[in-house]
């Protein structure tokens, strides 16, 4: 993948918020033309379309979400990927918070050379499927390919610690050593490769190499004589069904069906599908027993589900069977959250944090608490950690962010984002934040709102999502182009009422009525906006009404 800057359409995908339930505005999927074709591949393809116009009419949930996939599939396989985005984009409507639609739209956008698109969709996906490992393989790509070595081994680190026993992050891992000329960790990292996977016997010359810039020319010889065609097993069957077999793929014999059990839990569990996330996570849980990782997924799906006695024993489970498990201590903090109980939550979130600084949500969701206390400062310090152990991190950023200026102190973590973008002047995420703080921070002079507007307007050109439109209408307000800023508001307001996001359409009439007045807002956000007023962790309400019915 070639070297690519994070585009606008990122901004959208996270300050977005949560997706509507109602059901979405699907786009008509394009009828391809396929006089091109061999005559049976056309006849396949008409089949295919058939069977999808007659099949959407009737169905609707996860059914028509897999009449839509398996189009698209169909179609991407055949080269027409155009069609298949359009497709694609149809399901990741109807399940917007599968990890799965995301992803296999961003492999579609990366054979389509969209590569901007690309990483904001694997981005996407990364957030809702984190352990979904060739997600995070896109990411690492990215990140080596953008210089950011750090935020790429981060990632990496994150994942074996947790899932120790993949081949896979660890080549990645010695391939960074090995940009970073740092041998030793290199030929570390490519021996513990070959450990978890003995027939990837191509990694022996990865290994020779370590050894030879360490000049241990012994171990170079005899690693250089190991080598042959064997790859590490990367199972990846989302990417496989819209891209087709990679040529280095290895046989579906070596799936590891743990990982595979887990990382299907996980989309379940994303998608609200709990009984589906619960069959997976017994299966895997069945493969390996007392895992404290499964078990700490157990409680976040049971939490999720409003089964609050389970979801504690379960988290009481996986912090027992690993003690020094940081993500177990962590799903303990939600589960006690969501049961009104704050004093342990946070027990559990600075376990957690001390057994792993590195894990994001324990911080955030430790902020988050101190935000409701009122403990403003206390918050803040508990977001920067975030943004000092990754200066990518989006999460940390808006937090510390909404913090920073609840506290009063906007100027100055305006002058924190002015220097995170001196070093990523491309990252669309803290160029958003600017134009948002710039346009609102009392005291910014002309000239640098002069160039928020140039900023936002360069983002709105490209994607007319709510969030950059609103961010645009601010700059237009700070730089007193009031009409304009009302307009461009009240199309923000219209494409969140066209995509089902009526509980959002509030806050921006909040900005849209002070547009009206001629009265600038002293924040980036409404006052009454959730990231001022963070919410407790709670279960989704929706099983819990229907279990209440029942």
């Amino acid at each position: 993948m070639k070297p690519i800057r994070l585009s606008a359409f990122a901004l959208a995908l996270f300050f977005s918020g949560v997706a509507a339930t109602a059901e979405p505005t699907l786009q008509p999927v394009p009828v391809p033309d396929l006089s091109r074709f061999p005559q049976a591949t056309a006849d396949a393809l008409r089949k295919e379309r058939a069977s999808f116009d007659n099949v959407s009419k009737n169905v609707s949930g996860d059914a028509l979400v897999e009449t839509y996939s398996l189009l698209a599939s169909a179609y991407a396989r055949a080269g027409l990927y155009n069609e298949a985005a359009v497709a694609l984009e149809d399901a990741a409507r109807l399940a917007p918070d599968n990890g799965i639609w995301p992803y296999a739209q961003g492999v579609i956008a990366h054979l389509q050379k969209r590569d901007e698109d690309a990483r904001a969709l694997f981005t996407r996906a990364f957030s809702l499927s984190p352990d979904y490992l060739p997600v995070r393989v896109a990411l690492v790509n990215l990140r080596v390919q953008a210089g950011d070595l750090v935020g790429a081994r981060n990632l990496l680190t994150e994942y074996t610690q947790r899932h120790p026993g993949v081949a896979v992050p660890f080549v990645l891992l010695g391939e960074i050593a090995m940009k970073e000329k740092r041998y030793a960790d290199a030929s570390d990292a490519f021996d513990t490769a070959l450990k978890l996977d003995p027939k990837a016997t191509k990694v022996y010359a990865q290994l020779a190499d370590a050894y030879e810039g360490s000049g241990n020319a012994k171990a170079a010889a005899d690693a250089r004589a190991k080598a042959g065609d064997g790859v590490p097993a990367l199972a990846d069957p989302v990417g496989l069904r819209f891209s087709g077999p990679a040529p280095a793929a290895k046989p579906a014999e070596n799936t590891d069906p743990l990982m595979q059990a887990a990382a299907e839990a996980n989309m379940a569990l994303a998608a609200r599908q709990y009984d589906k996330a619960r069959s997976l996570a017994d299966r895997a849980l069945k493969l390996r027993p007392n895992d404290p990782t499964l078990l700490a997924l157990y409680a976040r799906i049971e939490g999720a589900a409003g089964n609050l006695p389970q979801a504690r024993a379960r988290a009481d489970a996986a912090v027992a069977a690993g003690p020094d498990n940081a993500l177990a201590f962590a799903n303990l903090g939600i589960v006690l959250e969501m049961a009104n109980d704050d004093v342990g939550a946070q027990r559990a979130y600075d376990k957690a944090i001390a057994l792993d600084a590195g894990l994001v949500e324990p911080h955030i969701r430790r902020g988050n608490y101190l935000m409701r206390a009122g403990r403003l400062d206390d918050a803040s310090a508990a977001y920067r950690e975030v943004v000092k152990g990754d200066p990518k991190d989006t999460a940390g950023w808006v937090h510390l962010v909404a913090a920073e200026v609840a506290a009063g102190r906007c100027a100055s973590v305006l002058k924190d984002i002015n220097s995170a973008l001196a070093k990523d002047s491309k990252n669309g995420f803290l160029l958003q934040l600017f134009v948002r703080l710039t346009s609102t921070c009392p005291g910014v002079g002309a000239g640098e709102r002069k160039m928020a507007l140039d900023y936002a307007q360069a983002m709105y050109q490209q994607v007319d999502a709510a969030p950059v439109g609103e961010a645009y209408a601010l700059a237009l307000a700070a730089n007193g182009q009031w009409d304009n800023a009302v307009k461009t508001q009240q199309a923000a307001m219209f494409v969140l009422l066209k995509n089902n996001k009526r509980d959002e359409i509030g806050d921006y009439r909040e900005f849209m009525q002070a547009f009206q007045a001629h009265k600038l807002p002293d924040r980036p956000w409404p006052p009454g906006h959730v990231l001022f007023h963070p919410q407790r962790a709670a279960p989704d309400p929706k099983p819990v009404a229907a279990a209440a019915r029942k």
